[in-house]
């Protein structure tokens, strides 16, 4: 018997029942490894705990492999192999990467992703400071074209801005900037 919780199918009541019982579960002799090379099967958000309530770090975007190093619930550790920190991806966004021993060269790897994101970045045109990630959100004001901003993380098509001399915190489009380059 199997349950579902959230979309989710688990063997709790099987387990609970065993266990009241005095019946021995044995886990299965071919239980998967956990620990490895993932690649994400759509953009995920890399979180900072295991869980939707914990904030987002950046967003992986679909086909990358991810250096999995453990696993809490449904959530996958992530570990950058350049030192950026750990984060946390929902299990049903990454797939165990497929052993080749002709792997792709030019195949994209998570290295560390917030480190590849952040930085300088130049608006393009005048545009929106919105309060969240999205085009239907508040503008919290315009920004002028050409001006220097600065970029924390992404989220999906969007960009978190944050002032360094103290103004308020955005998101814009990331089609709408590019990084900044010394003149």
């Amino acid at each position: 018997m199997t349950i579902r919780f959230g979309g989710r199918v688990g063997t709790a009541l099987i387990a609970l029942v065993a266990a009241l019982s005095g019946i021995m579960i044995c886990p299965q002799a071919n239980a998967q490894q956990i620990k490895g090379t993932y690649e994400t099967t759509a953009d995920v958000p890399l979180r900072e705990g295991p869980g939707n309530f914990h904030k987002v770090v950046t967003t992986l975007p679909k086909g990358i492999q991810i250096n999995v190093v453990g696993k809490e619930g449904y959530w996958l550790k992530v570990e950058s192999k350049h030192g950026g920190k750990p984060g946390y991806v929902d299990e049903q966004f990454a797939r165990p990467a497929a052993a080749s021993a002709t792997a792709p060269a030019a195949a994209p790897t998570a290295t560390p992703p917030y480190a590849s994101v952040a930085g300088a970045y130049r608006t393009l045109r005048e545009i929106d400071l919105r309060e969240t990630p999205s085009g239907n959100s508040q503008v919290v004001t315009r920004l002028p074209a050409d001006i220097k901003v600065n970029v924390i993380r992404s989220e999906g098509d969007w960009l978190r801005v944050e002032s360094i001399k103290g103004g308020k915190p955005g998101y814009v489009d990331k089609r709408d900037v590019e990084r900044w380059k010394d003149r």
